[in-house]
């Protein structure tokens, strides 16, 4: 399939692995349409615009994984359901916005976490630079950084105890990070592939 594709008023859910490796440019996702299965759109390196209605209750895991032209994404306020991995290696995505009156996921500068900000989900691909995570979150979720190959150096404070499986798996330019002593676990693979990163300390507190 390639270009442009609308999907018809008819369908209320997409499948797993849908239209994974497709050549598609936009899609436009109908308001009949309630979930958007795992993988849906997996390696649709072309795809550049996604409006995702407010029918929509759950994104599935990877959906919209390795779409490495995707800019930006906002997910509506009827979304209580967002899959792990969801926007993992779209090295091109500047923003992952929320809907201000969605009642669990929030968003502040393109990065998603959840409403009160206690867990960040996910950073967008396309982050540059200088990261500051807020004093508010205490875990770092699995693979919340995830190939964001142009991040340079990460700030996390006290509030932090957790960090996740693969949450700075393949930052290439990530070249500090401090680990507070609020950290009390690091998961499997957590700094795997930062191939820039010199040295990093290990709190007592782990």
């Amino acid at each position: 399939l390639v270009g442009t594709y609308i999907i018809p008023n008819s369908v209320t859910s997409i499948g797993d692995w849908a239209f994974s490796w497709c050549s598609l440019t936009s899609v436009t996702i109908p308001n009949s349409v309630t979930s958007i299965g795992g993988f849906a759109f997996y390696g649709c390196s072309g795809l550049t615009s996604v409006t995702i209605p407010n029918s929509v209750t759950s994104i599935g895991d990877n959906a919209f994984e390795d779409c490495t032209s995707l800019t930006n994404v906002t997910i509506p306020n009827s979304v209580t359901s967002i899959g792990i991995w969801a926007f993992a290696f779209c090295s091109g995505l500047t923003a992952i916005n929320v809907a201000a009156t969605n009642l669990f996921y929030s968003s502040t500068n393109g990065v998603l976490f959840n409403k009160n900000q206690t867990a960040l989900i996910e950073c967008p691909g396309g982050l540059v630079g200088t990261y500051i995570i807020p004093n508010s979150v205490t875990s770092i979720g699995n693979g919340a950084f995830l190939e964001c190959q142009s991040l340079t150096s990460v700030t996390i404070p006290n509030s932090v105890t957790n960090i996740g499986d693969y949450a700075f798996d393949s930052c290439y330019s990530l070249t500090s990070v401090t680990i507070p002593n609020s950290v009390t676990s690091i998961g499997d693979y957590a700094f795997d592939s930062c191939s820039s990163l010199t040295s990093v300390t290990i709190p007592n507190s782990v």
